[in-house]
């Protein structure tokens, strides 16, 4: 019985995820938020999607 009852929170718990998930998605971005860009001068961590790095690639692959 406590197995069926964890495993029903827990498929509780994942059906509220998937239902907000979504929800959010739907959302529309407040006005003057629709091309946001972070303003930095980049890091050590290429890894970050805002690197420069990566914009020089893609500006060289064009």
């Amino acid at each position: 019985m406590k197995y069926l009852l964890a495993a029903l929170f827990f498929g509780a718990l994942v059906l509220v995820y998937i239902v907000l998930y979504l929800l959010n998605k739907k959302t529309p971005l407040p006005e003057g938020c629709e091309d946001l860009k972070a303003d930095c001068e980049g890091c050590h961590d290429f890894a970050c999607s805002h690197n420069p790095a990566h914009q020089i690639k893609k500006a060289e692959g064009e």
